[in-house]
């Protein structure tokens, strides 16, 4: 699958969770070339006035991340994503998830 076409597959698996408009996909270039930046917006589902240490806010964006990793899984899309091995050794997929509220 070229990189492409997985970039508009996870994008497809994702709107239908948290809708079209709330998630964005994009490849890097050059020498970050196939990795993966997505981007996720939600409305808050509490109030607070938006400071970094609200523990609702803190909640709520890792719940929204554990939801995209597992869609990642149950569709099988994880498959298709660059890894690498960070200093441990360890294998880490070659993406990153960001949420924003509002």
């Amino acid at each position: 699958m070229r990189v492409a076409e997985r970039n508009r597959a996870i994008k497809k698996a994702l709107a239908k969770v948290f809708g079209f408009k709330n998630v964005r996909v994009k490849g890097d270039r050059g020498t970050a070339y196939g990795w993966i930046d997505i981007t996720i917006t939600q409305p808050k589902d509490h109030e607070c006035d938006g400071d970094w240490r609200c523990q609702e806010c803190s909640r709520q964006v890792d719940e929204v991340k554990r939801k995209v990793w597992s869609i990642l899984k149950e569709t099988g899309l994880i498959n298709h994503l660059y890894t690498y091995y960070d200093d441990m050794n360890e294998k880490r997929y070659e993406c990153t998830v960001q949420v924003q509220l509002i």
